[in-house]
């Protein structure tokens, strides 16, 4: 090889080298490339299950939807495929409707493989078509788009009731409905996926399930800290409660609800009792998992790192202070599936609302 050949060669070498290092190099706002990693070794399964490591292994319609949600967010059409492909193929199996069985099984003792509830779970129907929704936009995909709209027209039409006049999401197609009382999950209402269904299939009612969530949301405080319970119960004659059927906590569900109102809205009032009681505890202070709204008790344990996550977003939202996704902690080997989801999606949501968080004071 000539000097001048092996002159190019070097130089070509190194201009890929170069871009190569531009390319991997992550700014204050990228999704973390590790994140990713983590979450698709560690969590999913060669055939595209989502599987909940600290529930015997379960998969959830949430899961799927968390896991094409987070694909469709690094690009990775992929990946997102396959946990479509496994979604489809073993939870919207019911025969009258394209709705998701919520709970899906591995074989153990006494317990068969495949559904273990058909009844669907809402926020997992939600969280599936509003990754649909994104990946037709992104791959101009048309069976994505028409996959999602067969769900929501089904949810539409087999979990939403009325209440005071306003639409309400029920969890589920079967016993939400009691005597004179709806139950209700603050958490099931994905509020910024509400806004984008109704941008993206315009009428379709959407617009008025997100007005009647948030004011919902505005009434669902109970307890020292005006936090919405895990469960609610919405009686014909009278204000929302929390659901005497489930232990009345702010916990692993409602904590959700913080999470989605900085998603749709950095600068919602709505974040102020959440903020506040956070703001509670002081540095190094344990931060508990739970709170009892009836008598104010703290749960045992410390929050979740996924928690964590959302508490410093709805922090810095109200306080209209800067953030980036840099500011939130790495997904870190062995954390929880849970965890890691809720920790990708507040870096997702503070990634989307970068204007806002940019332009805050610190």
């Amino acid at each position: 090889m000539g000097a001048w050949a092996l002159a190019l060669l070097v130089v070509a070498v190194g201009g890929v080298l170069f871009l190569r290092a531009l390319w991997l190099r992550e700014g204050p706002w990228d999704l973390p490339r590790s994140d990713w990693r983590v979450f698709r070794q560690e969590h999913i399964l060669p055939d595209g299950r989502v599987v909940d490591r600290v529930n015997s292994g379960v998969t959830h319609s949430e899961s799927q939807g968390y896991g094409m949600l987070i694909a469709e967010a690094y690009g990775d059409r992929r990946v997102f495929n396959r946990l479509w492909d496994w979604t489809r193929h073993h939870l919207q199996t019911r025969p009258q409707d394209r709705l998701l069985s919520w709970l899906w099984q591995p074989k153990s003792p006494g317990k068969e493989e495949g559904v273990g509830d058909a009844n669907n779970a809402s926020d997992g129907d939600l969280l599936v078509a509003w990754a649909l929704t994104r990946a037709a936009r992104r791959w101009h995909h048309f069976p994505y788009q028409q996959s999602a709209l067969e769900i929501l027209a089904d949810l539409r039409r087999l979990n939403v009731r009325e209440w005071e006049g306003r639409p309400v999401l029920l969890p589920g197609v079967e016993g939400f409905v009691t005597g004179d009382a709806l139950v209700a999950n603050p958490s099931y209402a994905v509020f910024p996926g509400f806004r984008e269904f109704e941008a993206a299939y315009p009428d379709s009612g959407w617009e008025k399930m997100l007005a009647s969530s948030l004011h919902l949301a505005g009434q669902s405080r109970f307890g020292k800290w005006h936090l919405p319970p895990d469960w609610l119960r919405l009686p014909s004659d009278g204000p929302p409660e929390p659901a005497p059927a489930f232990p009345p906590l702010f916990g692993y569900n409602a904590v959700r609800v913080p999470l989605y109102l900085a998603w749709l809205d950095p600068r919602s009032d709505l974040l102020a009792p959440f903020a506040k009681f956070w703001e509670s505890f002081q540095e190094g202070e344990k931060i508990p998992d739970t709170v009892n709204l009836l008598n104010g008790e703290f749960g045992p344990y410390a929050a979740i790192p996924g928690v964590l996550a959302i508490a410093r977003l709805t922090m810095a939202s109200h306080h209209r202070s800067s953030i980036t996704v840099r500011d939130i902690a790495p997904v870190a080997p062995g954390e929880a599936y849970y965890s890691v989801c809720l920790k990708i999606l507040v870096k997702m949501a503070i990634r989307e609302n970068r204007e806002a968080f940019q332009g805050a004071e610190s």
